[in-house]
């Protein structure tokens, strides 16, 4: 079975999955390989309930990860006529809870963005731009300078989100503009990544890990308890709460699903009772 996980990964990395993806599905694999060593044949789904019971002690996030994986594979195996019908089918699916968005205060993102030192401009662009754009991790990561339109009156910066899918985002904030040319300019970036690794002066891709580090550093010299996605989490509920329409946030933050969106109209208690107020002036 280990050789069909390794062409079930492949081809998951051929249709431009995400590498988050990949890691976690060869993790949830390995679990199933090492409870069942048999063939993909003889796993039936009274096995599998056996194999998601002694997992049961783990967090509903983890257990549907871990029934997401499973599933995914073995769909792939029936479609590759590996085994006569798919056994996840007759699993339940695991439950969870959809976590509310945690907004940090402005304030306190500020305060943490202050102890960046002033010759970092990498650090200090990276993180503004997860700020004020709201990008995920991985879309500041894979940034280049191709993707930047820097247009007088018109800058923009195209990323690539998550399936793969592309959006265009203004650069509305003069400042942030000016932080993007003084960076360009200051390191001599043309083409390629736009945020390089430092190591070793080699230039390579920044891991993912490593921002997260940064961040966690920064922000224990600031005294704040804040994530990195909570700075997408500070950016949406700004939007919300002044007023953007939730088809524009929608947009800017490159939610496949509406009611993914919606999570941070429901935390915006002073918007909605803004329009209310507004609503029963137009009656009176």
């Amino acid at each position: 079975m280990i050789d069909l996980i390794a062409a079930f990964l492949t081809d998951l990395a051929n249709a431009d999955r995400s590498v988050h993806t990949q890691r976690a599905y060869a993790t949830e694999l390995r679990r199933l390989t090492a409870f069942h060593a048999g063939s993909i044949t003889t796993i039936t789904p009274t096995i599998l309930r056996i194999f998601f019971a002694q997992h049961s002690h783990l967090k509903p996030a983890s257990r549907a990860r871990m029934h997401a994986a499973l599933t995914r594979f073995f769909r792939w195996a029936e479609q590759h006529d590996l085994i006569p019908t798919n056994p996840m089918t007759r699993i339940e699916s695991v439950r969870v809870e959809t976590p509310l968005p945690r907004p940090r205060p402005r304030a306190e993102v500020e305060a943490v963005l202050a102890v960046i030192p002033a010759s970092n401009r990498r650090d200090q662009l990276l993180f503004r731009l997860l700020l004020e754009l709201g990008l995920r991790v991985r879309e500041v990561l894979t940034l280049a300078v191709e993707d930047l339109s820097l247009e007088r009156d018109n800058e923009r910066l195209t990323v690539l989100g998550k399936g793969g899918k592309r959006r265009t985002l203004l650069l509305d904030d003069p400042k942030l503009v000016k932080r993007m040319k003084t960076y360009l300019q200051q390191t001599g970036i043309r083409h390629g990544l736009l945020f390089r690794a430092a190591k070793n002066g080699d230039g390579g891709p920044l891991r993912y890990q490593s921002i997260h580090e940064r961040w966690a550093t920064y922000c224990a010299a600031a005294g704040v308890i804040c994530t990195l996605h909570q700075l997408r989490h500070t950016h949406a509920s700004e939007l919300v709460t002044d007023g953007v329409s939730l088809a524009t946030v929608r947009k800017r933050l490159g939610h496949a699903n509406i009611q993914t969106t919606l999570r941070y109209a429901e935390q915006a208690d002073a918007t909605s009772d803004a329009e209310i107020r507004h609503w029963r002036r137009k009656k009176s």
